[in-house]
């Protein structure tokens, strides 16, 4: 059996929170067999966030449990340069994306990974494979 590597966009992430969402909690907390991957734009999406509403109890929860239930990712500048060929590509066809999002998305295809996600704006980056666990939930 294969790795297969996934990669968590911030609208998932967002859903780990203690009781929200049990059954996500679950199925990533008990992962042994895939690696689950966490991109550090992700990881400003989220504290940001908390900081922004002064959530200091959920960023603390988010830093000390959360992360350490993935492998935390860094931006190469390789990413940067992926990011904005998508960028450029789907502004061309009248869409418009994220810098994290297409950052996220450069991201995934250099891990060869799967994108987890609840967002529809990757349906518009033909290369990015998505699931959505919210949904496709075992």
């Amino acid at each position: 059996m294969s790795n297969t590597v996934y990669v968590f966009d911030t609208n998932i992430i967002s859903s780990l929170r203690p009781g929200k969402n049990p059954t996500l909690f679950r199925r990533v907390q008990q992962n042994e067999e895939q690696t689950l991957c966490l991109c550090e734009p992700i990881i400003f999406e989220v504290e940001r966030g908390y900081e922004h509403r002064q959530a200091h109890q959920k960023l603390a929860h988010f830093r000390t449990q959360l992360i350490p239930l993935f492998v935390v990712v860094p931006v190469q500048l390789a990413d940067w340069r992926v990011a904005a060929k998508l960028w450029g590509d789907a502004r061309r066809r009248g869409r418009q994306l994220s810098d994290v999002d297409v950052l996220l998305a450069a991201m995934s295809l250099r891990l060869d990974g799967i994108l987890v996600t609840d967002d529809g704006d990757f349906d518009h980056l033909p290369l990015v494979r998505t699931e959505n666990w919210l949904v496709d939930n075992e």
